[in-house]
């Protein structure tokens, strides 16, 4: 569900809600529409003709959306994803847990052995870069130029996306891939916040 929409009424966004619970689907994703500048929307979306919410009426309809549907026996396991019981999303719960995936075509992204490989995102800079690949060996594959700074993205990595999830970060299981060390820094980190109540 997009929330955000030039024009949505708090009304039209609960009907929305309604609707999708009430379809029975087991899973319901919720984004606020972002408007990025150099996109065709951006072009296209002029604020006096079709206006959007407001900042504060975009965090109520995020609000309404986690109160209604917990509500309605969904999980509010991930930032923006809401499921049932038993009906998390394997697929994305991959990228969230910082598992290794491949992706293919036009720019597919990959992550595999600490190492993120976006293709190019237009037909002739892709047909290019495939024919690239096909003049060299297999295992040949882009390398990280700087091991360090590969393995301290992927702790942040590891920290930022497993934030997004409502299990938070497993200090264990990051102490166990990055040190003892790299985990009492997080901890660290975090400790004003767990403090306060925030974490």
């Amino acid at each position: 569900l997009m929330s955000g929409l030039p024009r949505q009424t708090a009304e039209m966004w609960q009907g929305s809600l309604e609707g999708a619970a009430d379809a029975g689907a087991p899973h319901v994703s919720v984004y606020d529409l972002q408007v990025e500048e150099g996109t065709a929307f951006a072009r296209w979306y002029d604020p006096g003709e079709l206006p959007l919410p407001s900042f504060d009426a975009a965090a109520d309809y995020y609000r309404s959306a986690s109160h209604f549907l917990r509500k309605r026996g969904f999980e509010h396991y991930e930032i923006s994803n809401f499921a049932q019981p038993g009906h998390h999303s394997r697929h994305n719960l991959a990228y969230w847990d910082n598992r290794p995936f491949y992706g293919f075509g036009l720019g597919a992204a990959s992550f595999l052995d600490g190492l993120r490989v976006s293709r190019p995102p237009k037909m002739g800079p892709y047909e290019r870069w495939v024919e690239s690949l096909e003049q060299r060996p297999l295992d040949a594959g882009p390398q990280p130029e700087d091991g360090e700074r590969a393995a301290e993205e992927a702790k942040l990595d590891t920290v930022m996306l497993s934030l997004r999830l409502a299990r938070g970060l497993n200090l264990d299981a990051f102490s166990a891939r990055f040190g003892t060390l790299s985990a009492a820094r997080v901890e660290e980190a975090a400790r004003e916040h767990i403090k306060r109540g925030r974490a």
